[in-house]
């Protein structure tokens, strides 16, 4: 069956990051140790055993097959008889009922299947859709392909299914960080507004996201603030330095300049909105009437900042308030 659903985070760094100890929780089972002899040398059988996906014998993977077992730590289960066969040469039953037997799922697969289960519950759990960061300009610091808050709130609900069987407070408290009674878990402010997605036209977006596209590693000086509404549906303006130099406060500033772009019907960063523009550090427009305020500082030509701004602000990312009322 083919899915177009990705799973937001990975199976290992991601839910490491939330609990280091995972590989604890590995839903191992041990086993009882009544093995019986069949009729084929070297093939023992235990039986009752629960469905056994993986077998573990001392702690090492045994060999899953679908046939009789004939060589050495080839097991097969049957659904029907509840039991298991095992094949081991120069063997014997009470060898086998030393050693400690295991039963699991796969921990790879098991690991697969809680992600996929916590992405499926995101996904229905938020209101709106969840959106990659992919493509230049839009990754995140860490370079997942999901925003952050998202990747970690799906390492935080496959960890806490993973644990529950084995200790229901501690998955509880681990489930908290993105879901609790509160209110406070990150996916339940993403649902009421408090926490936005970078993708979203929130009032982030709203206000204006400045982000540095290339800054030599000379430059102390640099964009500082943002300030206006802006009058285009979404652009991301291009800011360069057009001049460098040093600009310093009591002093007049006539040759370190700016210069910006906005987007044309070709394409983005490509109609020349401000050209050369001197820097007086006060607040100066950069186009869809938006301002930015620039601080002193050296500057190096061809320094670049961009400032992503949308003028729709959506609704759903509005965070809901509350007003408490009282009658005396």
């Amino acid at each position: 069956m083919s899915t177009y659903h990705e799973s937001y985070c990975d199976t290992t760094t991601d839910l490491l990051f939330i609990e280091p100890y995972l590989g604890e929780y590995d839903h191992k089972r041990v086993l009882a140790s009544n093995f019986i002899t069949t009729d084929t040398t070297n093939l023992y059988q235990l039986m009752n055993t629960g469905y056994v996906e993986q077998l573990y014998r001392d702690g090492i993977e045994m060999t899953v097959v679908t046939d009789t077992p004939n060589a050495d730590n080839e097991y097969n289960y049957s659904s029907s008889t509840d039991s298991f066969q095992f094949f081991l040469a120069s063997s014997s039953v009470s060898a086998l009922n030393s050693a400690v037997f295991e039963a699991s799922r796969d921990w790879s697969s098991l690991k697969t299947e809680a992600v996929k289960r916590a992405s499926d519950f995101i996904r229905n759990y938020l209101p709106f859709p969840i959106y990659p960061n992919k493509g230049v300009g839009t990754t995140d610091a860490v370079g997942n392909d999901y925003p952050e808050i998202i990747v970690r709130s799906t390492a935080v609900m496959a960890v806490e299914s993973l644990v529950r069987p084995y200790d229901q407070e501690k998955a509880d408290i681990i489930k908290s960080q993105a879901i609790n009674e509160e209110g406070s878990g990150w996916l339940d402010m993403l649902r009421t507004g408090q926490i936005s997605l970078y993708s979203s036209e929130s009032e982030q977006k709203y206000k204006g996201i400045l982000s540095p596209v290339t800054v030599n590693a000379n430059t102390t000086g640099s964009v500082v603030d943002v300030k206006g509404r802006a009058s285009t549906q979404w652009d991301v303006i291009k800011i360069v330095i057009a001049n460098g130099g040093t600009i310093t406060a009591g002093s007049e500033n006539t040759s370190v300049t700016y210069s910006t772009f906005t987007r044309n019907e070709k394409g983005l960063k490509l109609n020349q909105n401000t050209t050369a523009e001197v820097i007086d550090c006060g607040w100066q427009a950069v186009g869809h009437n938006m301002w930015v305020r620039f601080a002193p500082g050296l500057y190096t030509t061809s320094d670049e900042w961009q400032l992503e701004v949308s003028g729709i602000l959506d609704q759903a990312f509005t965070p809901i308030k509350t007003i408490s009322a009282s009658r005396y």
